[in-house]
């Protein structure tokens, strides 16, 4: 249940003369106090202004932890389709009726190090190297991999990451010696709710994979995907169970639902929603980057801006997994006209 702001000032212990629900996070933060719930929750159902009042306090947040640079990463799918995985937003998924079986074998060495060059070229700083499939453990595969990240660390310049699902302690550090900095895998939900998700792997492994990656000195980007049904108590659990991982980096995608698979029909976000999710993120781990991702063109649509503006740092630049992202010139322009620069 969400409390009323004079609610929120009883359970607090402060007086609600003249003030608002700005105050009371305001009160909080200085105070270095973990926000409850029941006040995150009620920026959720606060007024316009309150509104704006709590995006002028997380990009405050933004801009005292991470300054006035945009972190813009970009991917690719070197290892796309038939993944054993049954995650329900997944278009990759080989549960889905009718999917294509075929399976796309590891982009070459040479592929993969030319779509770090378009990255680049393009205005992203970070590049990340994302595989289907429960896990990447085949040493041929690994190799190519590690070779693209040393000839992209060394020859390209930009910052290397991978998303090879669930990995073991010694395959990340062997990476890691060949430049990876950066390993990407995403809690996705709650732990309460992500047994609606997915079966084929549980929430823990999720947590040790991240945990192995942080133990082989690996910086790690680990997210969520809001508007899968999800409730919006969970949506700060993710966020503190983020930061008790201490992540560094904090994607947070947004359902674009893909014909077939068993969220097709869930269309539940508004961009609203979207944002102050994103506010809700900064204030509970507001020294890391968080980064308006996945589905952002679909449920910000004109607002796109305003995810700077409520606390995010960064944006996926150009194309996803098996969506189209939007024109990365246009990104670029966004943040030019905002004031702000990239990384």
């Amino acid at each position: 249940m969400n409390l009323k702001t004079d609610d929120i000032f009883k359970v607090s212990g402060q007086s609600s003369a003249n003030k608002g629900l700005a105050d009371i996070l305001r009160n909080y933060i200085s105070e270095n106090k973990e926000i409850p719930d029941d006040v995150l929750l009620s920026i959720y159902d606060c007024s316009k202004s309150e509104m704006l009042a709590v995006f002028s306090i997380a990009l405050e947040l933004k801009e005292k932890w991470t300054g006035n640079k945009i972190n813009f990463c970009s991917i690719v799918s070197a290892k796309t389709g038939l993944c054993s995985e049954d995650c329900a937003f997944c278009g990759q998924s080989s549960k889905i009726p009718k999917i294509n079986k075929k399976i796309n074998k590891l982009l070459p060495v040479k592929e993969l190090v030319n779509a770090a060059r378009t990255a680049k070229e393009n205005g992203a700083n970070e590049f990340s190297i994302v595989t289907s499939g429960t896990s990447v453990s085949d040493k041929k595969e690994l190799s190519v991999i590690a070779e693209a990240i040393k000839t992209i660390k060394n020859d390209i310049g930009i910052t290397a990451c991978a998303s090879l699902g669930l990995m073991e302690k010694g395959d990340l550090e062997y990476l890691k010696f060949h430049g990876l900095e950066i390993f990407h895998h995403n809690i996705e939900t709650s732990k309460d709710f992500f047994g609606n998700i997915c079966t084929t792997h549980s929430y823990e492994n999720n947590i040790e994979t991240i945990n192995k990656a942080k133990d082989a000195k690996l910086k790690v980007c680990s997210g969520v995907i809001i508007g899968m049904g999800e409730s919006r108590l969970d949506r700060i659990k993710m966020a503190r169970q983020l930061k008790e991982l201490d992540v560094d980096n904090i994607p947070i995608n947004f359902l674009n639902p893909i014909k077939g698979t068993s969220l097709e029909n869930n269309r539940e976000l508004t961009p609203m929603e979207c944002l102050k999710t994103i506010s809700i993120f900064r204030l509970i781990n507001p020294s890391k980057n968080i980064l308006a991702q996945g589905g952002r063109e679909l449920n910000l649509r004109q607002l796109q801006p305003f995810a700077l503006m409520a606390g995010a740092n960064g944006f996926l630049l150009g194309n996803y997994l098996v969506t189209s992202g939007r024109n990365t010139e246009l990104d670029v322009e966004l943040i030019n006209d905002l004031g702000f620069e990239a990384s």
